[in-house]
């Protein structure tokens, strides 16, 4: 100790204890080599068995086939829930509605291509911008936009499933005020007579009322109708009028409720559950240009489900056919 009351081998220590750290460290990653070796075994120290090598990947097919034919068993309600799951957060879907993160879909189908009005495109998609979106072209870019083209801005990866893209083009089909007409199928081919056959075997929606599931329909109702309609006793009206009770009701006709003028032409006649049927199957065709904007439900037995269900919230339920 120094008279100044500092230690005088106060340098000599620290550089001491840094030379047996040091040391320390050395020695451990010695040790660590020995056992644990940094080049791999010859042969693994266990040995696995039962495992067989992974399939080699399909090599893909010659070509796209068209969406055309799953057009006719699309159903637009599906994709409309698809969309509003998946494409919403960046694109509005309304007539005149603003452009998002992507530019406003209404009236896409038959407009052309990457020319929406206000929104700045990529350079990757101008050079695609080539006569207006039909089917085959629409069906391609939501198939793999990054594929249909190279550089993008759009991340989406892309919808697989051949049905899931045919039911949302469907859906996109139905934002027009005309929507663009599907073209028809070819002249008759080997599979026609098949395909006639099966449409006039299939059950009509009154022979589906017997396999009708009440617990499917209500599943349904949540998911694509309660945003807009309640179906309590005496619950108010929102979007859409109360459907409590509606089967065997007078159409468009609840209290409180204001309907638009396309349907009150029909207002007053019973909602029978096949005029309920018709009206869910394609409510703008039932009524044209009713406000309802719900694309309808194609699907004949998830239609009875939606009725059975419908039909179940009342005071006396009907007796369905």
């Amino acid at each position: 100790m120094g008279k100044s009351g500092k230690d005088s081998l106060l340098g000599n220590k620290i550089a001491a204890g840094v030379l047996t750290a040091g040391l320390i460290l050395w020695a451990a990653n010695r040790v660590a080599h020995i056992f644990i070796p940094e080049e791999a075994p010859e042969k693994p120290a266990i040995q696995l068995t039962g495992l067989t090598q992974a399939a080699p990947v399909a090599a893909p097919s010659s070509g796209p086939e068209s969406i055309i034919p799953l057009l006719a068993s699309a159903d637009a309600a599906k994709g409309q829930a698809f969309v509003q799951q998946q494409c919403a957060a960046c694109h509005t879907f309304t007539q005149g509605g603003a452009n998002g993160v992507g530019p406003n879909l209404y009236g896409v189908l038959g407009g052309p291509m990457f020319a929406h009005a206000g929104f700045t495109y990529s350079d990757a998609v101008k050079a695609k911008a080539k006569g207006n979106w039909d089917y085959d072209s629409m069906d391609s870019w939501l198939t793999s936009p990054s594929s249909f083209a190279s550089g993008t801005g759009m991340s989406y990866a892309g919808i697989h499933n051949p049905q899931t893209r045919a039911d949302v083009i469907a859906y996109l089909r139905s934002l027009a005020a005309s929507p663009l007409p599907i073209p028809t199928a070819p002249p008759a081919s080997a599979a026609a007579p098949a395909q006639a056959a099966a449409q006039a075997a299939a059950p009509g929606i009154d022979t589906l009322f017997v396999s009708a599931d009440i617990a499917k329909g209500q599943a349904v109702f949540q998911q694509q109708c309660s945003v807009c309609h309640n179906i309590t006793k005496g619950g108010h009206n929102g979007v859409g009028p109360d459907l409590y009770g509606i089967v065997g009701a007078k159409a468009f006709s609840a209290p409180g409720f204001t309907y638009s003028s396309a349907v009150q032409a029909k207002a007053g006649q019973p909602w029978t559950p096949d005029s309920l049927s018709d009206w869910l199957k394609a409510p703008n065709s039932y009524a044209s240009g009713t406000a309802m904007s719900f694309a309808g439900i194609k699907n004949d037995q998830i239609r009875a489900d939606v009725i059975a269900y419908l039909n179940h919230n009342a005071d006396s339920p009907a007796k369905l056919p």
